[in-house]
């Protein structure tokens, strides 16, 4: 039988998101015959094919094998129409989004209206648990099981088929699983598909928890038309941030605010972007619990299949007595936190062609425990971090370009921590970016802002900086119980920040110094300041959206973000100190340490001759004086000149979600500039405002603030925002404000 959709009536006209979840009614034909069908107010239809949700559209037409169905389905749940902060979109770029649900299970019961269980095939189920059962849709904007209000809810050896494209991976639309609003699901020996430009398979929200354990989860790269993709029109983020260095449009998880995933023993593949993701979190400090618990699981970017005999794989992983080939390959992260979110990772084995983990914004940090990590890149980046800690123990790291690197500077002031401790990091491949490979290394942010930023224009003036005042919190590097290669370095010059690198009981060999840092290509060539670098948003000549695609694709310009390559240089506004405890570090060149500390001058060699120069070599008890010394291969000069500093009274700087730069600058009343007369404890968030408080120094009294190009307000926010006194809120148009503060001593 033929079934033909000739037209249908919707809620939503504004665009193919809308259209396709909020259908009202519908004018078909079946066996020549020609027929309406109308939805009962405050329902919408959805089209059920021998037991699959296909897309309800006019022009649609379907091979029927047995029945179809048009069943009526309560809107339970509506997403929208608002939008992200920097797009202020025009009405008709909403996007008002209806959930429709094979399964909704609010406070504990099956809500039946709101559900579509002929959606559900095979096995059993009801208010408590599923069973054995089947769910497949091959329709966009379809959610499989939504468990809400309180709701416990098991599944087990069930297999979801998702697709078609989802919207908005940050409010849960087209999940295959979600929960929400203090619910928790387990998920046991299942398998989860999905296919299609933002359709997310797990999703987890407002104190919810997702416990997944012997489960398979794959997420595929869009296959849509340019057309296709462009007229989807979610509220949030449709692909990958450019400024993150990758691309993709799909994340595997994501876990919101307070939620959390828990995983043990399964595999998590997407052929981009993400696979383990948190986003917009609530802090551990404020939430205590972390949003991502994973054990024993394989994770990857790329490409996931039954295992066939005779055919190379990146990595073959058995679950539930099939053997699954995996093959690296795409872009994207592993994982992802913000927020101040803590994730831990216990025996795990992560592959990516770009990051492991990429961690924004607050005192986020991660742990991780007995794992291997793959990296075909940089393995871990932080951006506008304030300070959270990685903990590697017993972990092995193999990555081509480096193995940590931290983002800060004038455009993202941000400070991190990471300890190994009984690690391997090796570095292979080829690198256009470093001949023995960095381990740690602190950048002058090259953050293009926010997700809504589609290009980023090359500016490294590191000849151009100055001294200043201007502090930003030190960055710390562990290396404990082992023994690492690869080079350290900070190449901040805008701001002052340090880099705090401590040996403990190990041994290190590499380059350890501040330097200067460029942006270089693909080939290792420089490139221009004044280069435009754009995101990839689809080809319209080759007529697709899959940026993984022959012709047409990926066109590389993101990956250029964060990919610098260090010269070593006299310290300005970039310390690095160094302090060995009983540990040995052989130089592999010359370098510039501020502070340089040791049991005994022997435990810092080098296989031919190189110089480090140094602010102050202090050798056990011993602190020397100005001059040069030599203990075989190494010369140590030590020059304590003091460097000309100019205060400019910046406190504090960056930019908000909205990419309007900021500034705090603090003067007394006589119009000196005192960038120490206070601190700024700030918080950027997504409404493009930046949430604030003034923490006088001690004997400072602050006189008056006013603000530039934006305005103060009391914060009268709740939650994590509660802390901060002030919100400081753009004006009109401007790309730039700031808050002038003067104090009296």
């Amino acid at each position: 039988m033929k079934l033909e959709i000739i037209s249908t009536s919707v809620i939503n006209h504004y665009n193919i998101s809308g259209i396709a979840s909020s259908v009202t009614g519908v004018v078909y034909k079946a066996d020549g015959r020609e027929e309406t069908v109308t939805a009962q107010e405050g329902k919408v239809l959805v089209l059920v094919i021998d037991g699959v949700q296909e897309d309800l559209l006019a022009g649609k037409s379907y091979e029927v094998k047995d029945t179809f169905k048009f069943v009526p389905v309560k809107v339970y749940k509506i997403g929208g129409p608002s939008a992200a902060p920097w797009t202020n979109p025009r009405e008709e770029d909403k996007a008002s989004y209806y959930f429709r649900q094979a399964l909704l299970v609010n406070e504990d019961r099956i809500d039946e209206e709101a559900s579509v269980q002929s959606v559900i095939v095979g096995g059993t189920y009801d208010e408590k648990s599923a069973d054995g059962i089947t769910i497949n849709s091959q329709g966009g904007h379809f959610n499989g099981i939504l468990v809400d209000n309180g709701s416990r809810y098991a599944i087990r050896n069930a297999r979801f088929y998702a697709h078609g494209d989802g919207a908005d991976d940050l409010s849960g639309w087209a999940a295959s699983v979600m929960a929400d609003n203090k619910s928790e699901v387990s998920i046991s020996d299942s398998y989860i598909e999905t296919e299609g430009a933002v359709r997310i398979a797990v999703y987890v929200d407002n104190t919810s928890v997702a416990d997944v354990k012997n489960t398979v989860i794959y997420t595929q790269e869009t296959a849509d038309t340019y057309q296709e993709y462009n007229d989807l029109v979610p509220a949030m983020i449709k692909r990958i941030p450019f400024a993150l260095g990758m691309d993709g449009t799909i994340r595997s998880v994501n876990v919101m605010a307070d939620g959390q995933g828990k995983f043990e023993n399964c595999i998590v593949v997407s052929t981009s972007w993400g696979t383990l993701s948190t986003d917009s979190g609530t802090a551990y400090d404020i939430c205590g619990t972390y949003a991502l618990d994973v054990k024993d699981t394989f994770s990857g970017i790329g490409y996931l299949e039954v295992a066939q005999e005779g055919k190379e794989y990146t990595a073959v992983r058995e679950l539930n007595g099939v053997k699954y080939g995996f093959t690296v390959n795409g872009s994207g992260y592993v994982t992802y936190a913000d927020s101040g979110v803590h994730n831990r990772y216990e025996n795990v084995e992560f592959w990516s062609p770009d990051f492991i983990q990429v961690m924004g914004s607050g005192n986020t940090g991660s742990s991780y425990s007995n794992s291997y990590l793959n990296a075909g890149h940089t393995a871990f980046m932080t951006q506008q971090s304030g300070g959270g800690t990685f903990d590697f123990t017993n972990t092995t790291i193999d990555t081509v370009d480096s193995f940590f690197q931290i983002k800060s500077g004038a455009a993202n002031t941000g400070f991190s921590n990471v300890t190994l401790d009984n690690c391997r990091v090796n570095f292979s491949g080829t690198s256009t970016r470093s001949d023995r490979g960095i381990l740690v290394e602190l950048i002058e942010s090259d953050d293009a802002g926010n997700p809504g930023i589609l290009t980023y224009t090359i500016n490294d003036h590191p000849e151009d900086a100055v001294a200043t005042n201007s502090d930003i919190n030190d960055s710390t590097a562990t290396l404990k119980n082992g023994s690492y290669k690869g080079d350290i370095y900070n190449c901040i010059y805008n701001y002052r920040q340090a880099l705090n690198v401590t040996l403990e009981n190990a041994e290190l060999e590499g380059v350890v110094s501040s330097s200067t840092a460029i942006h270089v290509d693909l080939d290792g060539k420089v490139v221009p300041n004044g280069t435009v670098l754009n995101a990839y948003m689809g080809s319209k000549e080759y007529n697709h959206a899959n940026y993984a695609a022959e012709k047409g694709g990926f066109d590389g310009d993101c990956k250029i973000i964060g990919r610098f390559r260090h010269t070593i240089s006299p310290l300005l506004n970039n310390p690095v100190n160094l302090t060995l405890k009983n540990s040995r570090w052989v130089a592999a060149g010359d370098g510039y340490v501020t502070i340089l500390k040791a049991d005994q001058l022997t435990d810092i060699t080098a296989e031919s001759p190189v110089t480090i120069t140094v602010k102050a070599l202090i050798i056990g008890d011993k602190t020397y004086e100005d001059g040069t010394y030599t203990e075989g291969n190494v010369t140590f000069v030590v020059d304590s000149t003091e460097i000309e500093v100019i205060d400019n009274g910046i406190c504090d700087a960056g930019q908000t979600y909205g990419n309007v730069k900021y500034a705090f600058i603090a003067r007394t009343a006589d119009g000196a500039f005192d960038s120490k007369a206070l601190t700024v404890k700030r918080q950027n968030y997504v409404d493009g405002n930046l949430y604030y408080k003034l923490i006088p120094a001690e004997g400072v009294k602050i006189v008056s603030c006013e603000a530039k190009d934006s305005r103060v307000e009391k914060n009268t926010a709740g939650g994590e925002l509660a802390i901060y006194d002030y919100v400081l809120c753009p004006e009109g148009q401007t790309t730039q404000m700031s808050l002038e503060i003067v104090v009296e001593k």
